[in-house]
Protein backbone atom coordinates (compact mmCIF):
# COMPACT_ATOMS: atom_id res chain seq x y z
CA UNK A 1 0.00 0.00 0.00
CA UNK A 2 1.45 3.55 -1.19
CA UNK A 3 0.69 5.87 1.40
CA UNK A 4 3.35 8.48 0.17
CA UNK A 5 0.46 10.65 -1.23
CA UNK A 6 -1.66 10.97 1.89
CA UNK A 7 2.08 11.72 3.72
CA UNK A 8 3.40 14.44 1.07
CA UNK A 9 -0.41 16.21 1.80
CA UNK A 10 0.68 16.68 4.85
CA UNK A 11 2.73 19.15 3.68
CA UNK A 12 0.32 21.42 1.75
CA UNK A 13 -0.24 25.04 2.25
CA UNK A 14 -3.84 23.77 2.38
CA UNK A 15 -4.78 23.23 5.78
CA UNK A 16 -8.27 21.20 4.92
CA UNK A 17 -6.24 18.79 2.89
CA UNK A 18 -3.72 18.30 5.44
CA UNK A 19 -6.47 17.25 7.83
CA UNK A 20 -7.85 15.15 5.35
CA UNK A 21 -4.92 13.61 5.19
CA UNK A 22 -4.57 12.56 8.32
CA UNK A 23 -8.16 10.76 8.89
CA UNK A 24 -7.91 9.09 5.43
CA UNK A 25 -4.17 8.21 7.03
CA UNK A 26 -5.72 6.89 10.46
CA UNK A 27 -8.88 5.08 8.40
CA UNK A 28 -6.50 3.22 6.42
CA UNK A 29 -4.52 1.63 9.55
CA UNK A 30 -7.75 1.28 11.51
CA UNK A 31 -8.54 -1.14 8.69
CA UNK A 32 -5.19 -2.78 8.35
CA UNK A 33 -2.81 -1.08 10.77
CA UNK A 34 0.35 -3.45 10.12
CA UNK A 35 1.73 -1.87 6.93
CA UNK A 36 0.68 1.89 7.66
CA UNK A 37 1.30 2.27 11.01
CA UNK A 38 4.88 1.25 10.62
CA UNK A 39 4.84 3.60 7.61
CA UNK A 40 3.67 6.62 9.68
CA UNK A 41 6.25 6.20 12.68
CA UNK A 42 9.10 6.05 10.03
CA UNK A 43 7.85 9.19 8.03
CA UNK A 44 7.64 11.36 11.91
CA UNK A 45 11.13 10.63 12.23
CA UNK A 46 12.21 12.03 9.72
CA UNK A 47 9.90 14.78 9.64
CA UNK A 48 9.58 18.35 10.50
CA UNK A 49 8.46 19.90 13.56
CA UNK A 50 4.73 20.90 11.40
CA UNK A 51 4.25 17.63 9.58
CA UNK A 52 5.56 16.10 12.97
CA UNK A 53 2.20 17.00 14.53
CA UNK A 54 -0.28 15.60 11.80
CA UNK A 55 1.59 12.53 11.97
CA UNK A 56 1.38 12.02 15.70
CA UNK A 57 -2.33 13.28 15.19
CA UNK A 58 -2.95 10.68 12.25
CA UNK A 59 -1.33 8.45 15.31
CA UNK A 60 -3.98 9.38 18.00
CA UNK A 61 -6.51 8.93 15.37
CA UNK A 62 -5.89 5.52 14.95
CA UNK A 63 -6.17 4.30 18.61
CA UNK A 64 -4.53 2.05 20.83
CA UNK A 65 -3.82 -0.81 18.14
CA UNK A 66 -1.34 1.65 17.33
CA UNK A 67 0.41 0.64 20.68
CA UNK A 68 2.60 -2.34 19.28
CA UNK A 69 4.03 -0.78 16.72
CA UNK A 70 5.17 2.47 19.02
CA UNK A 71 6.37 0.27 22.05
CA UNK A 72 8.75 -1.60 19.54
CA UNK A 73 9.67 2.48 17.55
CA UNK A 74 10.61 3.41 21.18
CA UNK A 75 12.80 0.86 21.66
CA UNK A 76 15.12 1.47 19.14
CA UNK A 77 14.66 5.64 19.17
CA UNK A 78 17.57 7.34 21.04
CA UNK A 79 16.33 10.73 19.45
CA UNK A 80 14.23 12.57 22.46
CA UNK A 81 12.56 14.94 20.24
CA UNK A 82 11.00 11.77 18.22
CA UNK A 83 10.04 10.14 21.97
CA UNK A 84 8.15 13.35 22.98
CA UNK A 85 5.74 12.48 20.11
CA UNK A 86 5.51 8.99 21.21
CA UNK A 87 4.55 10.13 24.66
CA UNK A 88 2.25 12.49 23.45
CA UNK A 89 0.21 9.64 21.70
CA UNK A 90 0.35 7.42 24.89
CA UNK A 91 -0.33 10.25 26.64
CA UNK A 92 -3.57 10.91 24.39
CA UNK A 93 -4.10 7.09 24.67
CA UNK A 94 -5.00 7.37 28.60
CA UNK A 95 -5.88 4.90 31.08
CA UNK A 96 -4.98 2.31 28.00
CA UNK A 97 -1.71 2.95 27.96
CA UNK A 98 -0.96 3.23 31.38
CA UNK A 99 0.01 -1.01 31.48
CA UNK A 100 2.43 -0.40 28.34
CA UNK A 101 3.83 2.63 29.99
CA UNK A 102 4.67 1.06 33.31
CA UNK A 103 6.32 -1.84 31.25
CA UNK A 104 8.75 0.41 29.65
CA UNK A 105 10.11 1.33 32.65
CA UNK A 106 11.96 -2.12 32.20
CA UNK A 107 13.29 -1.02 29.00
CA UNK A 108 17.00 -0.76 28.26
CA UNK A 109 16.66 2.42 26.48
CA UNK A 110 16.81 5.59 28.95
CA UNK A 111 14.63 7.85 26.11
CA UNK A 112 12.34 5.04 25.96
CA UNK A 113 11.86 5.08 30.20
CA UNK A 114 11.85 9.04 30.17
CA UNK A 115 9.47 9.39 27.42
CA UNK A 116 6.82 6.82 29.27
CA UNK A 117 7.66 8.88 32.53
CA UNK A 118 6.51 11.95 30.87
CA UNK A 119 3.75 10.68 29.23
CA UNK A 120 2.37 8.72 32.70
CA UNK A 121 2.71 12.21 34.12
CA UNK A 122 0.57 13.75 31.71
CA UNK A 123 -2.36 11.35 31.46
CA UNK A 124 -2.08 11.96 35.97
CA UNK A 125 -4.19 10.33 38.69
CA UNK A 126 -5.29 7.61 36.41
CA UNK A 127 -1.55 6.41 36.60
CA UNK A 128 -1.20 6.26 40.18
CA UNK A 129 -2.24 2.95 41.44
CA UNK A 130 -0.09 1.24 38.73
CA UNK A 131 3.18 3.75 39.21
CA UNK A 132 2.38 2.66 43.26
CA UNK A 133 2.51 -1.12 42.50
CA UNK A 134 5.87 -0.29 40.34
CA UNK A 135 7.04 1.46 43.37
CA UNK A 136 7.40 -1.81 45.05
CA UNK A 137 8.74 -4.20 41.91
CA UNK A 138 12.28 -6.09 42.79
CA UNK A 139 13.42 -4.43 39.68
CA UNK A 140 15.58 -1.68 40.30
CA UNK A 141 15.05 0.43 36.81
CA UNK A 142 11.14 -0.02 37.19
CA UNK A 143 11.27 0.86 40.77
CA UNK A 144 13.56 4.16 40.53
CA UNK A 145 11.28 5.02 37.32
CA UNK A 146 7.93 4.86 39.24
CA UNK A 147 9.53 6.44 42.27
CA UNK A 148 10.63 9.55 40.58
CA UNK A 149 7.41 9.46 38.62
CA UNK A 150 5.53 9.94 41.57
CA UNK A 151 7.80 12.17 43.05
CA UNK A 152 6.48 14.31 40.05
CA UNK A 153 2.83 14.22 41.73
CA UNK A 154 4.91 14.80 44.96
CA UNK A 155 3.58 11.16 46.44
CA UNK A 156 6.67 10.23 48.77
CA UNK A 157 5.03 7.93 50.74
CA UNK A 158 5.06 4.57 49.03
Amino acid sequence: MDIAPLLSRLTDADLKLRHEAVEQLATLARNDPDPVVPEIIAALKEADLNVRWYLGRALIRIGPSAIPFLVAASEEETDMAVQKYYGAVFAAFGEESIPTLVGMFASENPTTRGMAAAALEKIGEPSLPSLLKAAKSPNGTVKLCAVLTLAKFQIYDY
